[in-house]
């Protein structure tokens, strides 16, 4: 069996798989104290593992904490990957591989993985990454920007009197947290609209638009024709882990 680890800015989710069958699994906040009790208790139910497999864009304190418990309840250290040139079908856009996060090259992959086609993959987390990919692997390259609800945070931090509350979006607010909420939404979605619109002209065919992570539900209502593919790190870590291309990266 295997355990697989998506540790990102601000979510851990897991996956313990076992011959493509996902045998349990779990989501956490790793951003406070809670997150050790909680992975103790989860992780010390589970049986032996052969592998442990972890795609991480948190803090380095975090990946050490990680390790830690996995040869506390596995004897077994985490194998954290890290981005290559090319494997899994994808080829990597950036000259310098690695700083392509890990999470974007294993969600290209299960994208890729589950259809051949000309695509982009939008992941909305903390951050909202947007990459490109081509039907035969190629990666074109990508954008980052904040997600809607960092883009309120920010408002937030840096406005005096602004007092965002829940909004709702609209065509024309007539109430600030719905003027904030439209405004932030409409931003991303603008942006998927925009990069989905180059990558038309370099494809010289529609893609296809996948959506992922946990900000997905805010722009979906905006993106009709966006599929949603929940856990896509976790497939492309299932790909990986059962892949004989896979490679030990120690943090």
């Amino acid at each position: 069996m295997n355990l697989l680890v998506d540790l990102g800015n601000t979510r851990l989710k897991w996956a313990l798989e076992d011959r493509g069958t996902t045998i349990a699994r779990g989501t956490l906040a790793h951003a406070d104290a809670t997150r050790v009790p909680a992975l103790s208790l989860a992780w010390g139910a589970l049986p032996a593992v052969a592998k442990i497999c972890v795609a991480s864009v948190a803090p380095l304190a975090v990946d050490v904490e990680l390790e830690a418990l996995a040869r506390q309840y596995f004897g077994i250290s985490p194998e954290f990957l890290r981005t290559p040139a090319s494997a899994l079908g994808i080829r990597n856009a950036y000259a310098e591989p690695e700083r392509l996060g890990i999470d974007r090259f294993l969600g290209l992959a299960a994208a890729h993985a589950a259809h051949r086609r000309a695509q982009v993959v939008v992941s909305i987390g903390t951050a909202m990454t947007l990459d490109a990919l081509d039907a035969d692997g190629t990666h074109l390259g990508g954008w980052i920007l904040p997600s809607p609800a960092l883009m309120r945070d920010a408002l937030l931090a840096r406005t005096a009197r602004v007092g965002i509350a829940d909004g709702r979006v609209t065509e024309f607010a007539d109430a600030t947290a719905d003027a904030v909420r439209s405004g932030t939404v409409n931003a991303a979605t603008g942006a998927v609209e925009r990069f989905r619109a180059n990558a038309e002209r370099r494809f010289a065919t529609n893609p296809a638009l996948v959506l992922t992570g946990g900000g997905a539900d805010e722009l979906a209502p905006m993106l009709t024709d966006a599929e949603r593919r929940d856990d896509l790190v976790l497939d492309g870590l299932a790909l990986w882990a059962s892949s004989p291309e896979f490679v030990r990266g120690p943090r």
